[in-house]
């Protein structure tokens, strides 16, 4: 038992992290109260019948809606339970693969009618620990030390960007754990040199999955796909190289034949947003500006915003150790009464051979993946958010403790005074990014947004927005009022609804683009919150006002007299 114990002592340490970083992720989860309106969106296309945008079919033509009609939305209806193919349907109409809606659509079918963020948050926290367990993999791969893995899996595991992923009900969680099963099986072949049944079987399943889930998945796989034809092609083995094809190969296809719309949008020939990102490829004047907003977006998330500072430091010690210990030969010595400096000039007359180890070519396939999803990423993303470059993460958290335990082995001899060293450097890296940043999709003001929605459900509602997307993300509270209206900012000037007015108050959103100059559709806005709301009060008669809250997307505020 005590032999067993010891031979599997890093197996058992691995599992209690992984359920203590699982406790970690849940504490989080329930921080978490409001959406952004993507979420929100999320479980509209997944549990909307065969109606992917509020807008469509005329559902907004009168400008007196039913507030039902977000709860409906969102939720999954009496004999509409899993029904994929209203999923695949809506999923035609927007802008992603389906599998990240399918898997939510399965878990809202068995609560009908009803809303929760666990639906969401459950599936991300599974696919968060598949995650991990990879990384874990990855690392054993990439070092024989029984110790190193741990470290890219606790500097990862625990980190904001981490927190942001699994909070963030959308699919870029999903996406991550396809990119790290991925990447682990040709690691895998790379350093057996050889390709297992298993290899294939995973390959073809995170293919399929990852084409399934986000296109970007294909920027992810592309280079890693070059570089291990390239290596298998260089050692002439061609069989390998056809199984690897087939695997791949048929991951794809079975993608694209179950939802053969990922062609158009991955050629720029679909919806919008696959527009967009074409239009931004050939856009060349923005490289830079980009490419150092999503550099900031890492350091911000990984690092405390100090990545260059710690890069400058990293590459000083290596600096520093070439010097004293490869040019010359520096010792510290005591004289005398005094300590002083002894060089020792080193000729190298020999032709020196540096042996190229396993891990040096994997961190490099690792290097050049990153390098080219995280510019290309940058380059073609719609915004300039943290969520499309989500996938590099935990790579990114694996190059970082690499180089770091690379400097420290340069210096400490003894192994668990590295281990010691990692640990504090991570704490203390950690910690500081928490001090200077919060998760982002916690929303900690959107319960009492909702109750305060809830304390006025006798009382109507107008909703005034630049554009009418707007008003998924005030769902959850539009849909507790009594009467409920909507409206374009600019028709207040031509048409006003005949709104009835209930207990001579009236609840106002009005959208908070109004603030800026031009809208989403990059239109000039030609009236600003505070006109539109006197504008409001002139025409309904209310001439008080108080705000009851605002949040990302809206200002809230009572009409009264």
């Amino acid at each position: 038992m005590i032999k067993f114990l010891r031979d599997k002592s890093s197996h058992i340490i691995f599992i209690c992290v992984l359920l203590i970083q699982i406790i970690f992720m849940i504490f989080y989860c329930d921080m978490k109260k409001g959406y952004f309106v993507d979420e929100l969106w999320s479980y509209g296309l997944s549990n909307s019948y065969y109606h992917a945008q509020i807008w469509e079919d005329g559902a907004l033509d009168n400008p007196e809606i039913s507030p039902d009609m977000f709860k409906e939305y969102m939720t999954v209806n009496e004999g509409e339970a899993f029904k994929f193919g209203s999923v695949i349907y809506n999923q035609t109409h927007d802008s992603h693969p389906p599998l990240f809606y399918m898997v939510l659509h399965a878990i809202s079918s068995c609560f009908p009618g009803q809303f929760s963020k666990w639906f969401g948050l459950i599936p991300n926290l599974l696919y968060y620990a598949v995650t991990i367990i990879f990384l874990y993999k990855i690392g054993k791969l990439i070092k024989k030390d029984n110790y190193f893995a741990f470290f890219p899996v606790l500097f990862f595991g625990f980190s904001i960007a981490a927190v942001n992923m699994v909070t963030y009900i959308r699919m870029y969680m999903l996406l991550t754990m396809w990119c790290t099963i991925f990447a682990y099986e040709h690691l895998e072949m790379m350093a057996s040199r050889k390709i297992k049944m298993k290899n294939l079987i995973s390959i073809l399943l995170a293919t399929f999955g990852g084409v399934f889930t986000h296109y970007y998945f294909v920027i992810f796989a592309f280079p890693m796909v070059i570089f291990q034809m390239i290596w298998m092609i260089m050692r002439k083995d061609f069989k390998m190289t056809g199984k690897y094809v087939v695997s791949g190969g048929v991951g794809g296809v079975c993608a694209v034949a179950l939802y053969p719309a990922i062609l158009k949008n991955l050629t720029g020939t679909g919806v919008s947003h696959s527009q967009k990102t074409l239009q931004n490829m050939h856009n060349f004047s923005d490289w830079t500006s980009r490419i150092r907003k999503f550099w900031v977006i890492v350091s911000e998330e990984m690092f405390g915003g100090v990545f260059m500072l710690l890069l400058i430091v990293c590459c000083l010690g290596i600096l520093a150790y070439l010097i004293t210990q490869v040019l010359w030969e520096m010792k510290l010595q005591y004289h005398a009464d005094h300590y002083e400096i002894a060089v020792n000039n080193k000729e190298h007359t020999k032709t020196v051979y540096v042996k190229v180890k396993r891990e040096t070519y994997l961190i490099c396939d690792i290097i050049l993946t990153c390098a080219f999803v995280f510019v290309i990423s940058a380059k073609i993303s719609p915004w300039q958010v943290n969520r499309y470059i989500m996938n590099l993460f935990p790579f990114l958290s694996l190059l970082f403790c690499y180089l770091l335990y690379f400097i420290y082995k340069l210096w400490i001899k003894n192994k668990a005074k590295i281990q010691i060293a990692m640990v504090i450097s991570m704490m203390l890296i950690g910690g500081l990014t928490y001090y200077v940043n919060d998760p982002c999709y916690l929303y900690p003001e959107g319960e009492n947004n909702i109750a305060i929605s809830k304390e006025y459900t006798d009382t109507t509602c107008l909703y005034v927005y630049t554009t009418s997307y707007i008003m998924i993300n005030e769902g959850l509270e539009l849909q507790n009022y009594q009467r409920l209206y909507q409206m374009y900012y600019k028709d207040l000037d031509i048409k006003v609804p005949d709104v009835s007015i209930e207990n001579s108050k009236l609840v106002v959103y009005l959208d908070r683009i109004l603030d800026k100059k031009y809208d989403d559709l990059g239109e000039k806005v030609t009236m600003d919150p505070e006109k539109c709301l006197e504008k409001i009060q002139k025409l309904t008669g209310l001439k008080n006002s108080k705000e009851l809250y605002q949040d990302e997307k809206a200002y809230v505020y009572e009409l009264y007299n």
